[in-house]
């Protein structure tokens, strides 16, 4: 393995607990500390005045201020919120006065046009944080959870469409009334993530088709909303960006999920998070890049590392991750590896020469194009002397550029567990990716759970930064010492992986050179017969 290319995972212990530190609590004092960094807000500000050249002009106040205040206090929806404000926030926010709720509700919603604004000020404190420990978003972790959304599928079919449900029972009448149209049952979020962890364990193949039988069999536009045909009946929906996965059985609607995939790039060092919100119509693995080149540009440079869980244990994350100089760190999906004459189940090459094991040297991106350079262990022939090199598109799953006999390898993937968290924690502290009808926004569209999303970005890094600090100037660098885990367990795990290689017979030659030396079999060790 190339020396000093992959540095320890170290971790930043309590930069996310902001508990302990009354200053960076409650609205007024962030909107405090918002405004006290210039540098980070005002290309944010100047994009939020969407002020209209010929209407009435606005009255002064920062409503970028007032959806960071909003995010903050916890809330899910403007009512409640507007209703527990004080003329100290609106002061504070830059208003001579308390607007009407109305005039909150319609400034706040339009801010979703300029959702981006706020990553793109994030991305301003995470290169600032950068500057002072470069440690900062050098292994990421990557993960998708279910985010629900409020609008509901209504039955909708026609007097002509051949429908299921023409004889509504008793209750269902009771329940919607004679003329209303009654809904179909929703799922819980638990049962979709149930069925979305399950497909990540199956074959990629597999895994595609059960998405796509779970998908509306039809789907059409209307004015506002769309309408989808699932289980033999037509159903309409407020929310035509939320996707729809309906859970039938013998060919009838049982339970449905509606709604959106809220993906988190996790910082390793200091858990502060990078989001994304996308229709859940679309598989996690076809996420992945967007959200890479996300990250990428926000850190203004790529990760090291890219770890993540099964579900993105596809040839495309690999091939993406990859060819863009990042190592990925997934686990393996699907049946067994098998060993090839050019190299074993492990991504370690062969010699060309005598089939022995060989060590990874060097690894280039090659402008799109990656190679893996190696020298051979045992030197059993002249010709062994040189480096021989290896394309890793000839399977990008298994020639990665961390490989999987190195501790780090299994450090960083064993420590991905405890980084799912953060799903949990943005749930209790921003509201973000709802769960429940508790922290479900009212407000339909995918651009308000986006904007809420990129807020709560910005709040978390400026916090981060506030409290390693890194606010100042980087002339004077403040390098925290950080905390490395999960140590054992990589070595462990990497100790195991030794022993099943030699188990397998992987540390002797094999292969057409072996065969020619006379030191090994020209079959390799998987396919050859047991015995």
């Amino acid at each position: 393995m190339p020396k000093n290319r992959y540095q320890p995972p170290d971790r930043l212990v309590g930069a996310t607990d902001f508990s302990k530190r009354p200053d960076l609590c409650g609205s007024v004092n962030v909107v405090r500390l918002v405004k006290s960094q210039p540098w980070a807000w005002d290309e944010l500000r100047k994009a939020c005045e969407l002020e209209i050249k010929w209407a009435r002009k606005r009255k002064p106040g920062h409503w970028d201020l007032a959806a960071v205040a909003f995010v903050v206090s916890g809330q899910v929806d403007v009512q409640p919120w507007y209703h527990e404000t004080t003329d100290e926030l609106w002061r504070e926010c830059g208003f001579n006065r308390k607007p009407s709720e109305s005039t909150a509700q319609r400034r706040l919603h339009e801010l979703e046009k300029v959702a981006d604004k706020f990553l793109e000020a994030a991305g301003r404190i995470i290169q600032r944080c950068r500057m002072h420990d470069p440690r900062v978003m050098a292994h990421v972790h990557f993960d998708w959870t279910e985010d629900e959304t409020h609008a509901a599928l209504v039955h909708d079919c026609g007097p002509n469409d051949p429908c299921k449900r023409r004889s509504w029972s008793k209750s269902s009448r009771r329940r919607w009334g004679r003329n209303s149209a009654p809904r179909a049952p929703r799922a819980p979020t638990s049962v979709a993530r149930e069925h979305r962890e399950a497909w990540n364990e199956e074959e990629p193949a597999e895994a595609e088709q059960h998405a796509h039988e779970a998908e509306p069999d039809a789907t059409e536009a209307l004015t506002r909303g769309k309408r989808v045909k699932v289980g033999g009946c037509w159903y309409r929906t407020r929310d035509e960006e939320a996707g729809v996965r309906a859970y039938t059985s013998n060919g009838r609607l049982r339970r449905f999920w509606h709604g959106y995939y809220s993906g988190k790039a996790v910082d390793h060092y200091t858990s502060g998070v990078i989001p994304s919100v996308d229709s859940a119509s679309t598989v996690e693995c076809h996420l992945f890049p967007r959200l890479y080149d996300r990250v990428s540009v926000m850190a203004g440079r790529r990760p090291d590392t890219a770890i993540a869980d099964k579900g993105l244990a596809v040839s495309t994350c690999y091939e993406h991750a990859t060819r863009n100089d990042t190592a990925p760190v997934f686990p393996w999906r699907g049946g067994p590896r098998y060993d090839s004459t050019r190299f074993d189940r492990h991504g370690v090459k062969r010699c060309d020469h005598c089939g022995g094991v060989m060590y990874m040297t060097r690894f280039s991106a090659n402008g799109g194009r990656p190679r893996m350079w190696f020298r051979c262990t045992f030197q059993l022939t002249p010709a062994c002397a040189g480096e021989q090199t290896i394309s890793c598109g000839e399977d990008w799953r298994v020639l990665i550029p961390l490989p999987r006999s190195n501790a780090l390898y299994h450090e960083l993937k064993e420590s991905h567990q405890q980084y799912e968290g953060a799903h949990d924690y943005w749930r209790d502290r921003y509201k973000v990716a709802a769960d429940t009808l508790a922290n479900r926004p009212k407000g339909v569209g995918l651009d308000w759970h986006r904007l809420r999303a990129n807020v709560a970005c910005f709040v978390d890094w400026m916090r981060i930064a506030a409290k390693a600090g890194w606010l100042g100037s980087t002339r004077a660098a403040r390098r925290h010492s950080g905390v490395r885990r999960k140590k054992k367990a990589g070595r462990e795990a990497a100790m195991s992986v030794a022993k099943t290689r030699a188990r397998a017979g992987l540390y002797t030659p094999y292969g057409p050179g072996a065969k020619k030396t006379g030191t090994g079999h020209e079959t390799p060790p998987r396919p050859r017969p047991p015995g």
